[in-house]
């Protein structure tokens, strides 16, 4: 499987994609979703220009919402790809400028290039380099 990411900024509104692809052969099912903010907590890694870590500013943990029905499973053929989306804010927070997703948030460099990748399943996607 390849994992290839990419953004969508309007205003303050972030739009993180993920696009999965299996390359495998055979059909994988895996489960995704960012309902508790787990998966944005574990696969979303900033780096600066320097390519260092840029640290987590903050960690939300949100209990999951007591709900009957079952996940449901992400199935995709051999060949295939399924886009994911991870919706942010950009926003000002005591004269620093932050990038908020569900779950985890990040102090961002203004005016300036940092870079995102993200991990699913061991795999690791492309570096993408955003501005903000």
């Amino acid at each position: 499987m390849k994992h290839d990411i990419s953004y969508h900024l309007e205003e303050n509104r972030f739009i993180l994609y993920i696009d999965i692809t299996n390359h495998s052969g055979e059909e994988r099912k895996f489960y995704f979703s960012n309902d508790t903010g787990s998966l944005a907590r574990n696969g979303i890694r900033l780096f600066d220009a320097k390519d260092e870590v840029i640290e987590v500013y903050e960690r939300a943990f949100i209990s999951p919402a007591y709900n009957a029905e079952p996940v449901p499973e992400n199935i995709l053929p051999p060949n295939e790809t399924q886009r994911f989306e991870f919706p942010a804010k950009v926003f000002e927070e005591d004269g620093e400028q932050i990038l908020s997703f569900k779950g985890i948030s990040f102090r961002i460099p203004r005016h300036e290039k940092f870079y995102i990748t993200f991990e699913f399943s061991r795999i690791l996607s492309n570096k993408l380099e955003v501005m903000v």
